[in-house]
């Protein structure tokens, strides 16, 4: 496994853990408060990196290729 696989996948699964903790605790908080709204912030930045780390695994990109050429 490449620096860029294993890069991508480790995002990937703190993302997702991240996120269903996050969705978990929907449940507990106020409709329109402050905290509410923070939570659906952060929902759509984890929703951004889950999709680049899939688009980045499917794709096979490697930003990280000049860590594996020593």
């Amino acid at each position: 496994m490449d620096t860029s696989e294993a890069v991508f996948r480790a995002l990937l699964s703190i993302t997702l853990t991240l996120a269903i903790i996050l969705l978990a605790l929907f449940p507990f908080q106020e409709p329109g408060s402050e905290g509410r709204v923070v939570s659906i912030l952060a929902l759509a930045i984890q929703s951004v990196m889950i999709l680049i780390a899939t688009a980045g695994l499917y794709f096979g990109w490697e930003p990280f290729k000049f860590f594996d050429e020593t």
